[in-house]
């Protein structure tokens, strides 16, 4: 882990699994907190569990980008 983005948050869409999971994932070796939002919520609860385990800062939200409601959800989530 490192600090280069300790301080910071980053809402990850998509990130449940495959390039997504990858960037939540380094977001946080950076410092970042992620926010791990997708409509899968197993895997998305899963990746949030995992970059925890690795030491990072991650929750997921649930959330379908094709919604506002749904997005407008995630920015209140994500602060």
């Amino acid at each position: 882990m490192t600090s280069r983005l300790a301080g910071r948050s980053a809402v990850v869409t998509g990130s449940a699994d495959g390039i997504g999971r990858g960037v939540a994932r380094r977001f946080a070796q950076e410092g970042a907190s992620v926010v791990i939002a997708d409509l899968d919520e197993v895997s998305g609860r899963a990746t949030a569990e995992a970059i925890v385990a690795e030491g990072g800062s991650a929750r997921f939200v649930a959330v379908d980008v094709t919604n506002k409601d749904s997005l407008l959800a995630l920015m209140d989530a994500a602060g």
